[in-house]
């Protein structure tokens, strides 16, 4: 809720239009969305509840499209709440020793992070292939009928 309000604040002072003409430039390659997701893409990356009400306050004032949204949905399912539950359970993994004193996971910890961050894009990356493909055949098929 609280997410939701500085939205509403953000919002009247402009700052998601500022978001927009900042961002898009970045967005619409890497992930196909507009640069006024931003501040849901950031949301979405603390709270997961946070990031999927922002995202419904953009399609319902058109900001994104339905296939916008199905993209920004695929990024956001992946490692959900992606900063919180990594420092939440990453913190207790990562402080594991073995019975001689040594760490247990060698693996530095940025690295499980930017896997997960990989990983989320590639997802989105993969719904927007989807969709793509299914509106190429959609508008083939409307072409034949017609």
């Amino acid at each position: 809720m609280f997410a939701l309000a500085v939205v509403a604040v953000v919002e009247y002072l402009g700052a998601l239009e500022a978001a927009r003409k900042l961002l898009t430039p970045l967005l619409r390659p890497l992930l196909g969305i507009p640069g006024s997701a931003g501040l849901s893409l950031i949301a979405s990356l603390q709270s997961t509840d946070a990031g999927a009400g922002m995202t419904k306050m953009l399609y319902e004032n058109k900001e994104i499209n339905d296939d916008e949204r199905s993209i920004f949905c695929a990024f956001q399912f992946s490692a959900g709440a992606t900063i919180t539950n990594f420092f939440a359970t990453g913190a207790a993994i990562f402080a594991l020793t073995n019975p001689d004193g040594s760490a247990a996971v060698k693996v530095p910890m940025i690295i499980p992070l930017v896997i997960m961050f990989v990983m989320k894009v590639f997802g989105a990356n993969v719904m927007r292939f989807y969709l793509k493909t299914v509106n190429k055949k959609q508008a083939k098929d409307t072409q034949a009928q017609a």
